[in-house]
């Protein structure tokens, strides 16, 4: 059963990336500019889907598309980030350097450890790192 939900979802995500292409290859460079949002329409199609798979990623798009009209809004518009597949660490395990160490009590750790977390593992995170 669960092959079958993944191979659907592989499908039908071929599909929708494909159509896509196809518009940003074909169809887009015979028609003028006329996006209202930033990215285009299309990137953020292709965006959605490979953060959020095909449904919530489809969804997105259909939504986003819905906005993309004379009424609708106009400016910077990012595909949300899926915060739910991310996975914090600590902070105070983050902490390097003996002196900042050795100032921390014991009580002072333990508060560290239970309220402040170190996004170690998101894109913004990745991306970081790659810029070093």
């Amino acid at each position: 059963m669960i092959y079958l939900k993944v191979l659907i979802n592989r499908v039908f995500y071929f599909i929708l990336l494909n159509f896509i292409n196809i518009y940003q290859k074909i169809i887009s460079p015979m028609l003028p500019a006329r996006c209202r949002y930033y990215p285009t329409c299309s990137n953020y199609g292709k965006q959605a889907l490979a953060w959020h798979g095909v449904w919530k990623g489809g969804w997105l798009l259909l939504k986003r598309l819905g906005r993309c009209q004379p009424w609708g809004g106009h400016g910077v518009d990012f595909v949300p980030i899926p915060l739910a597949s991310y996975h914090y660490m600590p902070l105070c395990s983050a902490v390097t350097g003996t002196d900042e160490k050795n100032e921390l009590n014991d009580a002072n750790s333990r508060r560290l450890t239970s309220s402040v977390y170190r996004d170690n593992s998101s894109y913004v995170a990745r991306l970081n790192y790659l810029m070093r």
